[in-house]
């Protein structure tokens, strides 16, 4: 993707910027398509949700796989490395995040603010970079949005699950989950 008018960046000149100190410690920021943009504010259902599905899937798939809260994702070919909320890595062994040991499999945005980006813009670039599996929190309405099957940059399947019934991710068919489990209480 070029802008016209916007100088992009690859993955590796963004890192060097935040080595020299252009950007500080306290700025939330993403590489996207080149584009360093800001992330949106967290409110507390956010917070709340995101800490609750990072925890319901480390102890789920404890010794099965990495379950990362808001680390960088890495997608060179793209020049992109978004945060996303929770990110599933086929290794479990910390060591191998950030290396050609481990995958992500499953990418998970929780979405008020950022709603109509993350099914839009983030579910393209996350098919883009060959995940096999993207879900959106929707906080605003109360659904799960689920991506699945990539294929030239788009991801052919769009779910919506709704509080009360339950999934099972992709890569790990004997784990269930109940969407109630991914939304703060109401009143959050």
């Amino acid at each position: 993707m070029n802008v016209a008018g916007v100088r992009q960046f690859t993955v590796d000149e963004y890192h060097r910027m935040a080595d020299v100190g252009i950007f500080s410690r306290d700025d939330r920021l993403e590489l996207i398509h080149g584009v360093v943009r800001k992330m949106s504010p967290r409110n507390r259902s956010h917070v709340v949700a995101t800490s609750e599905i990072r925890q319901l899937f480390a102890r789920s798939l404890a010794g099965r796989a990495g379950v990362y809260e808001a680390k960088p994702l890495r997608l060179d070919a793209l020049d992109s490395e978004p945060e996303p909320d929770v990110a599933i890595y086929s290794n479990p062994d910390l060591r191998a995040y950030g290396t050609d040991r481990t995958e992500a499999l499953l990418v998970i945005e929780v979405a008020d603010s950022s709603l109509q980006d993350d099914l839009t813009t983030k579910a393209e670039l996350y098919a883009q970079g060959g995940i096999p599996e993207y879900w959106v929190v929707d906080l605003v309405h109360r659904v799960l949005n689920v991506f699945r099957d990539p294929k030239d940059g788009v991801y052919r399947v769009r779910q919506t699950h709704v509080p009360g019934s339950r999934l099972t991710p992709l890569s790990w068919p004997d784990f269930w989950v109940e969407v109630n489990a991914l939304f703060p209480p109401e009143s959050s």
